[in-house]
């Protein structure tokens, strides 16, 4: 029973920092996207990069927690 706890915190913590770090990704690409309108330094490709990574990362969010 203790292996099976220590398994599921395990797996919590992992998705939890998952969770974080899409956070975090969705925080920069907000900034780069007001950057954009306001006609700021405009970086499309990091745009694009930090998209795809969020859609990664919420993919195998979701196959984890199936």
């Amino acid at each position: 029973m203790k292996i099976r706890n220590i398994k599921i915190n395990t797996l919590a913590k992992k998705i939890m920092n998952t969770e974080e770090e899409i956070y975090h990704l969705k925080k920069e690409l907000i900034i780069l996207k007001i950057n954009k309108m306001t006609k700021q330094k405009f970086e499309s490709h990091r745009i694009k990069k930090i998209q795809h990574q969020i859609s990664q990362m919420n993919q195998l969010n979701n196959n984890k927690k199936s």
